[in-house]
């Protein structure tokens, strides 16, 4: 037996090593490319309370200013809440601005947002322990766009709302001696939203027959 078995261990050395073949997920690139801003989501795609959790996650992983660690967040899916938010918050800032120099201008290419029945129905707000400060504001930023990509990860899509009511994001209990920062509202978007090449003087999005453009600089642009 123990001929056997040194013959079939040598056996096994002999095979060439097999390779394991790891499947790789989405690209940066591509997740960045899914990345837009989304103003108008589907009621028919549900966010749980768990999806809220993976993303609000990835705060324990990224960088934070002298590892502070001050950000705090709640998570709101419920009808209730979410219809509190949405009266609280604004979106679409450019469209308003637009109206408001121009009240002519069509209604499809400058709409008030979100659409009658596309209202985002999942938020996770995002508080300070503390008044904003400049360390305060880049990790904001950097927990907003990794949850972003996190949520396109997951085949979801968000916005970053700053324009809300403050007041209205300290009513929920537990936000007590914290300071609203910002809305990331989470959902499946209904929208078509391209990048395009920006156009001398031009960098703000627009619409035309109901799709969202996005001007966006190219690499020779931004490069001194």
């Amino acid at each position: 037996m123990a001929d056997n078995y040194l013959e079939k261990r040598f056996e096994e050395f002999r095979q060439p090593e097999k390779k394991v073949v790891r499947k790789g997920g989405p690209s940066l690139d591509s997740l960045l490319l899914r990345n837009r801003s989304t103003r108008g989501f589907s009621h028919g795609r549900a966010v749980s309370e768990e999806e809220l959790r993976r993303i609000v996650e990835v705060n324990t992983k990224i960088a934070s200013s002298k590892n502070q660690q001050a950000l705090r967040f709640k998570l709101i899916c419920d009808p209730e809440g979410a219809a509190r938010i949405n009266a609280a918050v604004k979106m679409g800032a450019l469209f308003r601005a637009r109206r408001a120099a121009d009240p002519s201008a069509p209604q499809q290419d400058c709409p008030d947002l979100p659409l009658p029945g596309t209202e985002p129905q999942a938020f996770i707000v995002i508080y300070g322990t503390h008044t904003e400060d400049a360390s305060l504001d880049i990790d904001l930023g950097i927990s907003l766009q990794s949850m972003s990509l996190k949520a396109v990860e997951m085949g979801l899509n968000c916005l970053m709302i700053r324009a809300f009511n403050r007041e209205a994001m300290l009513s929920f209990p537990g936000t007590e001696g914290l300071y609203p920062l910002a809305v990331l509202a989470v959902g499946k978007s209904v929208e078509r939203i391209f990048l395009v090449p920006r156009a001398e003087g031009s960098q703000d999005y627009y619409r035309q027959d109901g799709i969202h453009y996005v001007p966006k600089l190219p690499l020779e642009k931004i490069l001194v």
